[in-house]
């Protein structure tokens, strides 16, 4: 009976292990290159100001990084200077509205190019559940906090951060605690959504909200009666009824208030509710911008613009505060800044036409 070589110890090609790698580069094989002392580059490559360096030595070490592709170390940067390069992101239910996860995006794409790393956890509206993420984020190392939200809101702020600079994004810290918050500008989004519907002769414009007692719902609507006052229409007269920002919230407003009246505009609290006053405006036999016209919030990807018609809709700036938050936190800490407002801008679509001349009997 022949023998069999075992393929693990005979005959198999084994991985090699370093003889096929380059050693990894290190300072003093730049040093060697640059011709200058290993702690000339690394006061070069670690930006040290604070130490004087010719400009001629400076791009002479730059150029020998680059031709020998140095990549730095850094753990050992982080070990030798005490720096963290860790921004942790507390979010609030994020993860489930894809159009706010915007705001860790503009975060990432400020910070990363600086060498920085974001963690992030999603938690829910549990203080205690809040302040484990935090504990575990500060374990990590990270040199600042930002929390965020899909929507505005008051978040609990952990007491673990009151020694680390912290950033509050569509939210803001309960307790009064003064942190940095930026917020989108809620008020100028409703007073354009409704003043588009107002400048093209619309004179009888439905508000239907989202929670009546929710800050952009507030701010949304306050624009909305600023708008009907400047055209000169008494926002008193109007049909104003509030839902809770869901698809068949939207449809059910939209059809009590079709059927008691006949607007000729409606101003939604978002896009799902948007969706849901088309679809009740096409059950009664309507046409949407023809008889009714339609104005969302929000400017949901995949839902805004998928539509048919395609919604006139407010778009939030999530991307834009997550890309000022970022810019905040490559800048030198100073006494934070009570709020930050972000424009928001009305991206105009196919469901906000004129008024019609002549209107059909619903169904």
């Amino acid at each position: 009976m022949s023998h069999r070589p075992n393929p693990t110890t005979q005959g198999a090609a084994m991985p090699k292990r370093s003889a096929d790698r380059s050693p990894r580069v290190t300072m003093s094989d730049v040093a060697r290159r640059a011709g200058v002392s290993q702690p000339t580059v690394s006061f070069v490559l670690n930006d040290r100001r604070d130490v004087a360096v010719a400009e001629e030595t400076r791009r002479r070490v730059l150029a020998a990084a680059a031709e020998l592709d140095f990549v730095p170390n850094r753990a050992a940067q982080l070990l030798r200077s005490n720096r963290s390069y860790l921004i942790g992101i507390v979010t609030n239910g994020i993860v489930s509205q894809p159009y706010a996860g915007r705001i860790v995006l503009g975060i990432q794409q400020v910070v990363q190019p600086a060498d920085y790393l974001c963690l992030v956890i999603d938690t829910t509206d549990d203080p205690d559940e809040g302040d484990i993420a935090v504990a575990n984020l500060l374990a990590n190392g990270v040199a600042a906090m930002v929390y965020a939200s899909p929507r505005p809101k008051e978040l609990h702020r952990s007491r673990r951060l009151d020694d680390t600079r912290t950033l509050f994004v569509n939210c803001w810290p309960d307790k009064g605690a003064v942190e940095t918050v930026l917020l989108a500008d809620e008020y100028h989004g409703g007073l354009a959504a409704a003043g588009a519907a107002f400048d093209l002769g619309h004179r009888d414009v439905a508000f239907l909200g989202g929670d009546e007692e929710e800050y952009a719902c507030i701010e949304r609507h306050r624009g909305f009666v600023d708008a009907a006052r400047t055209a000169g229409v008494d926002p008193g007269g109007l049909t104003q009824r509030y839902g809770d920002y869901s698809i068949s919230s939207g449809y059910d407003l939209t059809v009590q208030t079709l059927r008691t009246h006949r607007p000729t505009a409606l101003i939604c609290g978002n896009d799902r509710m948007a969706i849901g006053a088309l679809l009740a405006v096409q059950s009664l036999g309507l046409a949407c911008p023809d008889d009714v016209s339609i104005v969302g919030f929000d400017d949901q990807p995949d839902v805004a613009d998928q539509a048919r018609p395609s919604l006139t809709t407010v778009g939030l700036p999530h991307l834009q505060m997550g890309r000022r938050a970022g810019e905040l936190l490559l800048e030198e800490p100073n006494d934070p800044v009570d709020r930050l407002i972000i424009p928001a801008e009305l991206i105009r679509r196919e469901s906000l036409g004129p008024p019609p001349t002549r209107r059909r009997r619903l169904r």
